[in-house]
């Protein structure tokens, strides 16, 4: 199927849709292989545009015919679709190409839950009864390219040669709306697409009440268990930290909630259970990022390296770093920064701190038989500490120019031209934490 012909819905059968999954989904593929769903068990494969809407405010959404998502509610999507798909706020769906990003916009934030690919992976909560107060969108929407990318004449050039209307980004925040843009726009060279698989109601009646389905049910069931994985370990990590704040106190030592609750956002990303960033390094998984970095290396003539940050978990046995921006945080919490103004620097400072307190006084006081695996998580996991200005701020806070040191992927510029920089004065640096193994 040629890409600017693309048909966004069409009702396939398993035997056309197991193609689409066969590769990635191994386990998945020889349950529903042995179930052998006839043609009386149709799905619907669905293809969202970059930065397509799938999930916002308990609406499912779907593409046009040109591609723009509506509700499935909309007179616009057929009645036969919408019975079908209509048994949940967000129908069982088997991600076939390309990543989804569930998250949660707060003022100029992005709060990042799951960032998921391959497999069987949405509508898992809903399906068992649950709603959550997230959105989902076509690709990543915690993309953020590292240099500069708000200098008006260039991004006047980009409006002229791809119609954009959005203005230069000031912030992290607003970089994904110039690339989402950018991907819609009839001159940009890379048609990239979010392919999902759904379930339609008639599966699910079968996962429900047919035994010979039941091998389904299992494997849901254990989605079910994976996708709760960050409540369970946010569950221990409460008691855990509550327990160091009393010592603490005991010790008249003074706290700051704000960094308790960074603190808190850091471990779970160091175990795994929350996603943070990586620099992207020729893959487009996460969106049309190479055809992204061509647009900004000829057109907006940026004269650093196009380096784009993406979600990312920390997988402990690859050991491939991951990174937290104390300049765009991330951290879901009602807890504010102090009344008084607190720089980077302090924070990171304070951060430094705590974590070395943390992990010093959590294997002597705190290891409670339930806590145990948890804690052993967090004495294998070390944070570095960077920031981008010049100057030194002591052999704990190191400059950002020295990142490349220890990730190549700083360095790695699709153009493969050599003379450009990494831009190691980013804002996004500029107070970053690096998560890896000790």
């Amino acid at each position: 199927m040629k890409e600017e012909n693309i048909q966004f819905i069409e009702e396939v059968t398993w035997k056309e849709a197991r193609n689409e999954v066969s590769s990635n989904c191994k386990e998945l593929v020889r349950i529903i292989d042995a179930i052998s769903p006839g043609k009386e068990y149709p799905l619907f494969c669905v293809s969202y545009p970059f930065g397509a809407k799938i999930l916002e405010k308990n609406l499912f959404y779907l593409p046009d015919e040109r591609g723009l998502s509506i509700p499935l509610n909309d007179i616009k999507i057929p009645p036969k679709i919408r019975e079908q798909l209509n048994y949940s706020p967000l129908p069982l769906s088997i991600v076939a190409q390309n990543n989804v990003e569930v998250f949660r916009e707060i003022d100029d934030r992005v709060f990042s839950v799951g960032f998921y690919g391959k497999d069987l992976d949405l509508g898992i909560w809903e399906h068992f009864g649950w709603t959550t107060p997230y959105s989902i969108t076509s690709g990543a929407r915690s993309l953020y390219m590292l240099p500069k990318i708000s200098e008006v004449i260039s991004h006047k050039r980009l409006k002229n040669e791809f119609g954009i209307s959005a203005p230069p980004p000031k912030r992290l925040f607003d970089h994904w709306h110039v690339f989402k843009q950018l991907a819609a726009s009839a001159n940009f060279q890379k048609k990239w697409h979010c392919k999902l698989i759904i379930l339609p109601n008639k599966w699910v009646d079968k996962i429900k009440n047919d035994p010979a389905w039941n091998n389904l049910n299992i494997y849901l069931l254990q989605k079910g268990w994976a996708h709760c994985e960050y409540a369970r370990k946010k569950a221990v990590l409460d008691v855990i930290l509550k327990m160091f704040v009393q010592n603490l106190d005991a010790d008249n030592l003074k706290i700051c909630y704000y960094i308790i609750a960074t603190l808190k956002h850091l471990l779970l990303v160091g175990t795994g259970a929350l996603p943070a960033s990586s620099p992207s390094t020729n893959s487009d998984e996460a969106g049309p990022i190479k055809a992204i970095q061509t647009v900004y290396e000829e057109i907006y003539n940026l004269q650093n390296i196009p380096t784009i940050m993406q979600p990312k978990y920390f997988y402990p046995e690859n050991n491939i770093p991951i990174y937290y921006s104390l300049q765009n945080p991330t951290l879901l919490e009602s807890i504010s920064k102090s009344k008084k103004a607190i720089s980077v620097i302090e924070i990171m400072r304070d951060l430094k701190d705590f974590i070395d307190c943390f992990i010093e006084k959590t294997p002597k006081s705190m290891y409670e038989q339930s806590a145990q695996p948890f804690c052993e998580i967090i004495n294998k996991i070390r944070f570095d500490f960077f920031h981008s200005d010049t100057f030194a701020y002591g052999p704990y806070i190191r400059p950002s120019t020295e990142m490349p040191n220890n990730d190549a992927a700083f360095i790695y510029d699709p153009a493969k031209k050599q003379i450009r920089k990494f831009a190691d004065s980013s804002p996004f640096l500029r107070g970053c934490v690096r998560i890896s193994n000790k």
